[in-house]
């Protein structure tokens, strides 16, 4: 934080430069938002006049998460845009999903998910999950859900098409950058109502199958089924607990 306020007098150049100095954002990411060289945005923050349109600092403030208030002509100097940026910075840290353009960028599009299924007889299974810029994620078995972006990690939610079950997928954020990383899988046993833990894995490519074995590793260590008894255990303590 400057210690001196700094007065930008309606000039939305001098406002976008200090904001990107106060939050660290750098030259060349405001560039591929602008559809314009690096070199560009130095010299654009240079100017003593307006060139900025309002659809660049909707842009701007669109893809850096930053809000558009601060662009307002009633804010006319550093230490309102502070105070602006830190209320939000303290309304952020409330929520709990977060918007991430990062981690959207790096995980988008297709990729296969692999884990042991319930059959017991059954070999390791895979499915192609597709997923979009917009955090909506579809199968290709045409279950569809959503991605909850956190702080450190995220969740897949998707809805069986035809069970209309939901299936949850928890992974560390920091692991997406990877072309291969691994996940807990929470989802419903196929034709009964007992829940199943699996570890499996994504990867942007397909692998083989004897090198799938090697990945994941035995069965017993990277699944976990509900017993019947845990639920009916469940059901006659009711009455008793109450």
């Amino acid at each position: 934080m400057k210690d001196t306020i700094e007065n930008f007098h309606d000039l939305n150049e001098k406002k976008l430069g200090f904001i990107m100095d106060y939050l660290n954002i750098d030259s060349k990411d405001v560039a591929d938002i602008f559809g314009v060289k690096p070199a560009y945005i130095s010299k654009l923050l240079g100017y003593t006049y307006g060139v900025l349109k309002p659809m660049h600092l909707y842009a701007f403030a669109g893809a850096f998460n930053v809000p558009f208030k601060v662009f307002d002509k009633e804010v006319k100097n550093s230490a309102q845009i502070i105070e602006i940026l830190e209320e939000d910075k303290q309304e952020k840290q409330k929520v709990l999903f977060k918007k991430n353009r990062q981690l959207l960028e790096n995980i988008q599009g297709d990729w296969y998910a692999y884990f042991y299924p319930s059959n017991r007889f059954s070999e390791i299974y895979r499915i192609k999950t597709t997923i979009n810029l917009d955090g909506t994620v579809v199968d290709a078995n045409g279950n569809s859900g959503k991605l909850l972006i956190g702080t450190n990690q995220s969740i897949i939610i998707k809805e069986s098409k035809n069970s209309k079950n939901f299936v949850s997928i928890t992974f560390d954020n920091h692991q997406v950058a990877y072309k291969m990383f691994h996940f807990s899988l929470v989802s419903k046993r196929n034709h009964n109502n007992l829940e199943m833990f699996n570890y499996g894995f994504f990867s942007r490519y397909e692998i083989e199958a004897e090198m799938l074995k090697d990945i994941l590793g035995e069965k017993p260590k990277v699944q976990l089924k509900m017993e019947c008894d845990f639920a009916e255990r469940i059901s006659e303590y009711v009455e008793i607990v109450e």
